[in-house]
């Protein structure tokens, strides 16, 4: 007998409500891990971000004074100069030089500053909020007199407003004034340039009054700065030095702006002369080295 196709199988009653009752428990399951996925997303909405804790964070921190926190972005900075190698050129790391004397440079600080107490030293450098690492680190000076500066350098900065040194000029000059290498680390506007221009000036008029500089010879000290126009910034910053002292019967002390993008004729003029100072840009600098139109034989101080 052939099977009929639209035969369909008697189900019993009790056994279709029992596939009911199933498919309304299977409904009724599938609903509920629904409502607790979107309970957990509600819950991951409500869960502060990172942003929204970082804010909070900031808010419950105490409120401590810019100075405050110049002091500790100092210290992490020092922190991190913790690897002295770093700090040492390729040739020395080569070679293993070290270097165990400091610059001769013939000036000390007054009597009283060099009988100065490490507690007093200490005391100053806290009231001035400076931090310092080394070893014998010279004792900070709070005044420019007694650093000895000559009566042009003196009368310039008091005309320019300058009256009392900025803390890293305090400890910073002092240390430059001692041959010692140093890095300092202050804020914008503190007066870090003077912290190595006045040291070069000294060392470069201490070198001219020894032994006259001759045609050619030169340069004693040498800045480089990273773009022109802090190269221009910082020559100006030296002329304004040297201008007063020359026309206070001190020897003519010749600086030279040596960057890109000016004439290198005119350049070469002043070190034809006998050139004291070069404020320069790493591409003019290696130029004028590569052509053997300058040589740092007898640069002494560099920054």
């Amino acid at each position: 007998m052939e099977e009929d196709d639209d035969y369909v199988e008697y189900i019993p009653v009790a056994k279709r409500r029992a596939m009911e009752a199933q498919k309304i428990l299977q409904r009724k399951g599938k609903a509920s891990a629904l409502e607790d996925e979107t309970e957990k997303a509600n819950v991951a909405e409500v869960k502060p971000s990172l942003l929204i804790k970082a804010t909070q964070l900031k808010k419950d921190q105490p409120e401590i004074s810019q100075m405050e926190q110049i002091v500790q972005q100092e210290k992490e900075m020092i922190e991190h100069l913790s690897d002295r190698k770093t700090l040492m050129s390729v040739r020395e790391l080569a070679k293993g030089i070290t270097y165990t004397e400091p610059l001769l440079t013939g000036w000390k600080p007054p009597l009283h500053i060099r009988r100065m107490s490490r507690k007093d030293r200490d005391l100053i450098r806290k009231q001035w909020h400076i931090i310092v690492d080394g070893d014998e680190i010279p004792p900070p000076i709070k005044n420019f007199k007694d650093m000895k500066f000559p009566d042009p350098i003196l009368k310039k900065l008091k005309a320019k407003g300058i009256v009392q040194p900025t803390p890293i000029q305090v400890q910073g000059l002092p240390v430059i004034l001692s041959g010692r290498d140093m890095i300092g680390i202050a804020f914008t506007g503190s007066g870090k340039t003077l912290v190595f221009v006045l040291p070069l000036i000294m060392i470069a008029l201490q070198e001219e009054m020894m032994m006259p500089i001759l045609p050619g010879e030169g340069p004693f000290g040498l800045i480089v700065c990273p773009s022109r126009e802090l190269a221009r910034q910082t020559y100006e910053v030296v002329e304004q030095f040297l201008i007063p002292m020359r026309e206070n019967g001190y020897p003519e002390l010749r600086p030279l702006l040596c960057i890109g993008g000016v004439d290198m004729r005119s350049q070469l003029d002043v070190v034809k002369k006998g050139v004291h100072i070069v404020v320069a840009t790493p591409g003019r600098l290696k130029d004028m080295l590569a052509k053997k139109k300058m040589s740092l034989d007898n640069c002494r101080y560099d920054t």
